[in-house]
């Protein structure tokens, strides 16, 4: 099935002409070809964000724990450890929004 390109002109809804349609198209297909460097780019922040909360004990004379050593380490290794076929699994959330997947959970809590 054809895909309908519509365009509203000066008020007037009109088809596409083949220029526009393939200006969309590229643009579409640039947008899911950067999917895997879009999910990264989220999968990063919400590393850096596990790691910053457990920041203060590593910067402190606090003893970490090896728990939590290998729960840090865990997460500066989240990057090179999953491909890009991973990425949708990695960000998976549950009905509110926790992601699910077992990387993410802290071992201590």
């Amino acid at each position: 099935m054809e895909s309908s390109y519509k365009v509203q002109d000066n008020g007037v809804v009109r088809d596409m002409t083949p220029e526009e349609k393939a200006e969309v198209d590229a643009k579409n297909t640039a947008w899911n070809n950067d999917k895997p460097n879009r999910q990264l780019a989220n999968i990063r922040e919400i590393r850096n964000s596990k790691l910053s909360e457990t920041d203060y004990l590593a910067m402190s004379d606090n003893i970490m724990s090896d728990e939590m050593k290998n729960f840090r380490q865990s997460m500066r290794d989240v990057p090179q450890n999953f491909d890009e076929e991973q990425y949708d699994e990695l960000l998976a959330t549950d009905e509110q929004g926790n992601l699910t997947h077992t990387v993410w959970s802290k071992p201590w809590v």
